[in-house]
């Protein structure tokens, strides 16, 4: 019975009280004196502690997970037995993912993005160390005080795999749910096969429904191999078309199909996460894919170099004035004539507002009686038509930066703050953009805005500048992190770096670690446009 640790001591944590049971062990909720927090402790189930091949393989997996040092893998503290228990600690983070869904339904497309970053760069970094999770669901995804998403368990179904492969078990490992086909047929894994129970992940946390459900697990197993994933915007079309292309190149069937690597699927992520999130209309003004070795214009510069054309021929400027002054005059003129014409032709007993009049009605099933009596014996008094009763006129106002430049549906219309009334109602893409570094995906934000007959819609955007950030460590093979101050990790890779990283200017804190070497930590500041480099050597043991 998972009761029998409460109130006892392993190792010098204190188990407080059962929180959950997984299928090979039991959750405990305890507290660290030495750190002062409180932690999770996870103890093998009986059956399991007993079997010395099983422990063997769980504490050395649980070993190697714990030399695994990234923002979002969870920390763990220790691992050991004490009598007939075998544990492993680690940060006790109370909120799942699974329990959000079962709240929240779905995630905005903002936080599912950054959901997908977040897993992404654990996986990355995981897999550069020869860890493969082959376990990744809505469970196993915790989240910090800062809402950043936390990856636990790993190692533990590397080694399940190994014990069932060893022994000849029959015994099913992983969630069927997420299995990825090639784990599904029982194949080797690499670290695609995350990548595949990511897509299922963000599938479900997207839409709120899983892409493949059936009676039983091998019938789940079956449609990972051969069916066809349905598109995620057929349950939610407030998708992104961006974010659906993601989710379903995670779903691939061949692995050599998905992104190659967790890296690369972050990178993907990074470009989408600032975007507006509409289903039917893509951005107007999009920023080109840096190739290397060539040097492109973000669209930023693309369109401040048509401004520039065009302001710099003051003919064209002067021409374009007369005729939308002509144009004004016109319209005047034609609105006059319309509502003279209105006045002479009103029929002054009924007026019946049109739906989008601007003119308050009443909807009654039939008339009231002793309104039809007293129209026989009383004569109406005048009414003004309808079209006679001034409208307020259609308003977009727009709040950006002052050295931003406003497009609207791809033309560039102003600088900084801006309102237009000549817009037609509809649907319009309305971006503001910055000038910056080649690959600044923060330099545009755009937004569809829907402009009704008259009223005033207000969209605020904010393009950011980005910089660069150079590291230099000693010795190489250090890990370098860059988070912002709320602890959301913006950046990470691997010294040397084959480029400084662009990130948005602004203040981080930037992470270097190695094996055997202490952390270190600085908080930095990268200017706009600029470059800041940091040169670090780590202190490592013998």
């Amino acid at each position: 019975m998972p009761e029998r640790y409460v109130g006892k001591q392993l190792g010098r944590f204190r188990i407080d009280e059962n929180v959950g049971s997984g299928g090979f062990a039991w959750v405990y909720r305890g507290y660290d004196p030495e750190l002062d927090i409180p932690v999770a402790i996870k103890v093998l189930k009986p059956q399991y502690a007993g079997d010395e091949t099983f422990e063997s393989r769980f504490r050395r997996e649980a070993s190697t997970a714990a030399k695994l040092r990234h923002p979002n893998i969870i920390r763990i503290l220790a691992v050991g037995r004490e009598g007939d228990a075998v544990y492993f600690v680690m940060d006790f983070l109370p909120t799942s993912l699974d329990q959000r869904l079962k709240i929240m339904g779905t995630l905005p497309e903002t936080l599912l993005i950054r959901l997908g970053m977040d897993v992404s760069a654990a996986l990355g970094f995981a897999h550069r160390e020869g860890v493969i999770h082959r376990d990744i669901k809505t469970d196993n995804i915790l989240f910090d005080e800062h809402g950043n998403a936390i990856v636990a368990d790993f190692g533990i179904a590397r080694a399940v795999t190994g014990y069932v492969e060893q022994t000849g078990t029959n015994m099913v490992v992983g969630t069927p749910h997420y299995f990825s086909p090639e784990q599904a047929r029982g194949l080797a894994l690499d670290g695609r096969g995350d990548i595949y129970s990511l897509g299922v992940t963000l599938f479900r946390a997207g839409t709120g429904v899983l892409p493949f459900q059936g009676d039983d697990w091998y019938e789940i197993a079956r449609q990972h191999v051969e069916d066809v994933p349905p598109r995620p915007r057929s349950f939610n079309p407030a998708l992104s078309r961006g974010v659906e292309r993601v989710i379903l190149k995670c779903l691939e069937k061949e692995p050599a199909a998905r992104y190659p690597t967790g890296d690369a699927l972050h990178a993907e992520l990074i470009q989408l996460l600032g975007r507006a999130s509409t289903p039917d209309a893509e951005a107007t003004v999009m920023i080109p894919t840096p190739v290397a070795g060539v040097a492109m214009q973000t669209g930023v510069e693309l369109v401040s170099d048509w401004w520039r054309r065009w302001t710099r021929h003051p003919r064209w400027v002067a021409a374009a004035g007369a005729l939308g002054a002509l144009a004004i005059v016109a319209a005047l003129a034609l609105g006059r004539s319309k509502a003279e014409s209105a006045q002479a032709h009103a029929s002054p007993p009924v007026v019946r507002p049109a739906p989008d009049s601007g003119v308050a009605a009443t909807t009654m099933s039939q008339p009231p009686a002793h309104v039809e009596s007293a129209a026989a014996t009383v004569t109406p008094a005048p009414v003004t038509p309808v079209s006679a009763v001034p409208l307020q006129p259609a308003l977009l106002r727009v709040t950006a930066p002052a050295n931003a430049a406003v497009a609207v549906d791809g033309k560039v219309v102003g600088h900084g703050n801006w309102s237009s009334t000549r817009l037609a109602a509809g649907e319009h893409r309305v971006a503001a953009m910055v000038h910056s570094i080649a690959g600044c995906a923060w330099a545009t934000d755009s937004v569809t805005a829907r402009v009704p007959d008259h009223g005033e819609v207000k969209v605020k955007l904010a393009p950011h500048p980005c910089g660069t950030v150079a590291v230099d460590a000693e010795p190489n093979g250090a890990r370098w992190d860059l988070s912002s101050v709320d602890g959301t990790s913006v950046a990470f890779g691997q010294i040397p770096q084959a480029s400084p990283a662009v990130v948005p200017s602004g203040t981080y804190m930037l992470r270097v670690s190695k094996s055997y070497c202490a952390d270190y930590r600085a908080r930095i500041v990268v200017p706009a446009e600029g470059t800041h480099k940091e040169r670090v050597r780590l202190i490592c043991g013998q």
